[in-house]
């Protein structure tokens, strides 16, 4: 493992108009109530009453301050990132690590339906750059899957669900212009052990095609009256978080606007 800067990477200048607007304020958030919850299934009132802090304002957009390990060419490297989320629009994650020593740094991006990947070497030289529809389908998926950051975002009229049993539940977040079933389980006191989504990716190197993309909890935070993850450790397959897994990820700080 390499150890990566212990300073968090700046938004790039060509992703900071998307970072800005996916952070504007919610508009008019209000105050929390169980009694909102109440045509959800049961599982989903469940955790939202873990989630979210009676009388906290519905705050959707999240800004996040990260680190972890990401597990690229067989090994995993240290990183720190930044995030800027809203599950139904999209999401900003500039991210900085150290490739045997050389710093690299880069952008995911997805607005909309248009996403972007661009990764640099010293920041200059030019070692990941991606586009196009593909891309865009499988940031969609992603930025569905991390509702588990924005709990406000499970009320919004959008979102559907579907009740599995009573700790298991699917939210239909409509992203990027499709659908995408997530499954949340939920725990008797109403915490995340982790969830599932279907992901079009390419893994090791291969096609693009449908995987099965999950994450388990392994610890969670209070901020601001919203309680959510802050350790997950993700990735794809069936072993998502043991063979299959590409990212450890830690929360250091949530502010949700």
């Amino acid at each position: 493992m390499t150890t990566a800067t212990r300073r968090s990477p700046a938004v790039p200048a060509a992703a900071r108009s998307d970072w800005e607007d996916l952070l504007s304020p919610t508009p008019d958030p209000e105050p929390y109530d169980s009694a909102m919850g109440a045509a959800l299934p049961a599982a989903a009132r469940r955790w939202l009453d873990h989630a979210v802090a009676p009388g906290t304002p519905l705050r959707r957009r999240v800004e996040m301050r990260q680190h972890g390990q990401l597990r690229l060419g067989g090994r995993w490297w240290a990183f720190r990132s930044r995030q800027a989320l809203d599950p139904l629009r999209g999401y900003v994650w500039p991210v900085s690590t150290s490739l045997f020593g050389v710093p690299m740094v880069g952008v995911d991006r997805l607005h909309g339906e248009s996403a972007e990947m661009t990764h640099r070497l010293l920041g200059l030289v030019p070692v990941v750059r991606a586009s196009g529809a593909d891309l865009a389908r499988s940031a969609a998926a992603r930025a569905a899957s991390e509702i588990c950051w924005s709990p406000a975002t499970a009320l919004d009229p959008s979102v559907r669900w579907r009740e599995v049993s009573d700790t298991e539940v699917v939210a239909l977040v409509p992203v990027g212009g499709e659908v995408h079933e997530c499954t949340l389980l939920v725990a008797g006191d109403g915490a995340l052990p982790g969830g599932t989504t279907r992901r079009w990716a390419q893994v090791d190197g291969g096609p693009w095609r449908w995987h099965t993309f999950g994450a388990r909890t392994l610890a969670e935070g209070t901020f601001g009256g919203f309680t959510v993850p802050t350790r997950v450790v993700a990735g794809y397959g069936d072993d998502y978080a043991g063979e299959g897994a590409f990212i450890q990820l830690m929360v250091d700080a949530v502010t949700h606007r």
